[in-house]
């Protein structure tokens, strides 16, 4: 990477949060994004988010929505899960009809996961 693309090249707001759970909101490279993820750093990017969904009639998937678009960004940063960076969500229905799509925890949807077989 020149140094041209370091100073000027695109940047992404993020959420960082260390080891001692604080978190701290910084506009980083995409290649910086990683490091800090090896290094054990949590980090949600606030630009795209990665989903976990469950859905009853679909079965587990995955996706990635758009802040701003498909989820707002206090929802991701309030619910995003700072190790993966992901959201858990599922996806409720009326008779077979989609109602509705939850945000859960990270903890409860791997519950739900394992109880749906």
């Amino acid at each position: 990477m020149g140094l041209w693309q370091r100073l000027f090249g695109s940047r992404i707001e993020a959420i960082v949060v260390d080891e001692a759970g604080h978190r701290r909101t910084k506009k980083l490279s995409p290649e910086r994004i990683e490091r800090l993820r090896e290094a054990g750093y949590g980090v949600v990017r606030l630009d795209r988010v990665p989903v976990h969904m469950l859905d009853a009639v679909q079965g587990p998937s995955q996706t990635e929505w758009e802040v701003g678009k498909d989820v707002t960004r206090k929802v991701v940063e309030r619910h995003a899960d700072p190790e993966t960076g992901a959201l858990y969500a599922v996806r409720l229905y009326e008779g077979l009809e989609p109602r509705e799509t939850k945000i859960t925890s990270r903890a409860k949807w791997q519950e739900l996961h394992e109880s749906m077989g």
